[in-house]
């Protein structure tokens, strides 16, 4: 099975992260993109491209929506999304406050739908291994965390 997957946005973070992620994993394709500038949009590749964000998450051959724009939008596609039977990846931050993720996380388990805020390093293999070496006190009890998170445009 494959997920067809809809972006919701074609900037650099959608373009140069996530697309070339699913364009080459096995069981993903990059279905739609949708973008204020439809140009824009089709530079993903997709097989099919919008400009308009509401047609993008009624389309029925979506089963997966990409949200890739302003953090001040997140609430209001991802809930569009969710009302829509779509599954939602959004970027971080989810919202804007607690009392926004709540009620996007509720809708998110009343429809039975994943939703899921992009944060890469959880899931990359470096934090996943080091998860375990702390679980398992290899190098005792952590007191502090010092992290910088960059990276070239």
């Amino acid at each position: 099975m494959s997920i067809n997957w809809g972006f919701i946005g074609a900037g650099m973070v959608a373009s140069k992260g996530l697309a070339p992620a699913v364009k080459s994993a096995r069981n993903a394709n990059l279905y739609a993109v949708a973008s204020r500038d439809k140009t824009k949009a089709l530079n993903l590749n997709p097989q099919v491209a919008y400009d308009n964000y509401d047609l993008l998450i009624n389309d029925p051959k979506v089963d997966a929506v990409y949200i890739a724009l302003p953090n001040n939008l997140h609430k209001e596609l991802a809930i569009k999304a969710l009302n829509g039977g779509k599954h939602v990846l959004c970027e971080k931050p989810l919202a804007m406050n607690q009392q926004q993720a709540q009620e996007i996380f509720d809708l998110a388990k009343v429809n039975n739908l994943l939703l899921v805020e992009a944060i890469w390093f959880r899931f990359h293999p470096r934090s996943i291994k080091l998860a375990q070496v702390i679980k398992a006190g290899e190098i005792g009890q952590p007191l502090t965390l010092d992290a910088t998170f960059t990276f070239e445009n």
